[in-house]
Parts: structure tokens; C-alpha cells; sequence
């Protein structure tokens, strides 16, 4: 009597480690699935174009950011409900917010005031300064206007470019092909922007002739 209960006792353990294992092992799977490489890359690189627009726009970013977290908590409580996570079907993760942050806020700044603008914003102030006490010297230079001119074509052909490669990499994400080399491409096409951004700041401040730091 005392080995059969021992016996199954023993089972009991055996059926409750291996069910311990499958959750884990599950939960491992899922994590996985949820959280890849790609998407801590991804993560990384608007992460650092998050803090660079927060330090930019940062009341913008705080609206924005707000609104995307509502819509976070609200994909998590649909993914916590089983039929609704099947209508819905789509799982939400950090480098979508931050890209539809970064998009909303770089669409939404460079249709303002060139003073006021995003990208290359000090460049051009620094450049039209040039130009400004060029004609106040009588020597014939370019007309601020125009440079003015230029830097919003810049930044025009610039978002309709990013647009264009995301548009084209849904399509490769559609069709089952890889899509990743054309998010690359784009996400290097706007760190260079950035970092042209950074470098002017570092060297000419805001456009007046201040430097950073």
C-alpha cells in the first residue's frame, strides 16, 4: 500500500513538472515570437530619434506620446481577450509607436515656420544669416528667401522619399518578401539627417553663431 501511494505520488510530481515545463517553455516561445531582433534594433534607433525630437518639439512629442500610450494600454487589454485579439490580429510593439511619433511629428513641423521647423532648422538659420549680412555689406549674395526655399524642397523630397520606401516595404511585407532592408535604408537616410542636425548644433549652435554646450 505504502509503494502505491508512493508510486503515484511520484506521478503526480512527474505530470506537475512536465506541465511546468510546457508553460515555461511556452512563455519562452511567446517572448520570442512577440520580441525579436529586429525589433530591439528598430527600438534602438527610434529610441535615439525620440530623445533627439523630445529635446526638439518636446510639447509636441508629450501630445503625441500621451495619445500613443493610450492606444498601447488599449492593445494590451484587447490582446488579454481572446476574441478580440482574433478580430483584431495584430500585436502592437515599441518601434511602431515611436515610428508613428517620429512621422506625426515630422509631418506635422515641417509644413510650419521654417524657424520653427525640424530638420536642418539651424543650417538654414546659419546659412541665411550668411546671406543677410552678405547684402547688408552691398555685395550681391542669395536672397534668404530662397535659401528658405530650398531647405523646405529639402525637407519636402526628404518625407516623400521616407514615405515612398515605407509604402514599398509594406508591399515587400505583403508579398511575404523581406522588408527589413528597406526600413534599414530608410532609418539610415534619417539618422544622417539627424546627424547633420547634431553636428550643426555642436559647431553653430542654433543658427545665431552659439554653440552648444
Amino acid at each position: 500500500m505504502y509503494s502505491k501511494e508512493k508510486y503515484v505520488s511520484r506521478n503526480k510530481l512527474h505530470v506537475k513538472t512536465a506541465a511546468a515545463n510546457i508553460y515555461y517553455s511556452g512563455i519562452l516561445t511567446l517572448a520570442t515570437n512577440v520580441w525579436t531582433k529586429a525589433d530591439t534594433r528598430l527600438s534602438l534607433v527610434l529610441g535615439f530619434g525620440l530623445i533627439y525630437l523630445t529635446v526638439k518639439e518636446p510639447l509636441l512629442i508629450s501630445i503625441i506620446l500621451s495619445i500613443s500610450l493610450l492606444f498601447y494600454s488599449l492593445s494590451g487589454i484587447i490582446q488579454l481577450i481572446p476574441w478580440l485579439n482574433k478580430i483584431v490580429n495584430a500585436k502592437i510593439h515599441f518601434w511602431h509607436i515611436a515610428g508613428l511619433i517620429i512621422a506625426l511629428t515630422a509631418t506635422l513641423t515641417v509644413f510650419e515656420l521654417p524657424a520653427h521647423a525640424i530638420f536642418l532648422s539651424g543650417l538654414e538659420e546659419f546659412l541665411a544669416g550668411i546671406a543677410e549680412e552678405s547684402s547688408t555689406g552691398g555685395a550681391s549674395t542669395i536672397s534668404p528667401e530662397a535659401i528658405t526655399l530650398v531647405f523646405n524642397a529639402i525637407r519636402g523630397v526628404f518625407l516623400l522619399l521616407v514615405g515612398v520606401a515605407a509604402l514599398f516595404a509594406y508591399n515587400q511585407a505583403q508579398q511575404g518578401n523581406d522588408w527589413r532592408p528597406i526600413a534599414t535604408q530608410a532609418g539610415l537616410a534619417i539618422g544622417i539627417i539627424l546627424t547633420i542636425d547634431v553636428i550643426t548644433f555642436l559647431f553653430i549652435g542654433d543658427g545665431t553663431g552659439t554653440a552648444g554646450g
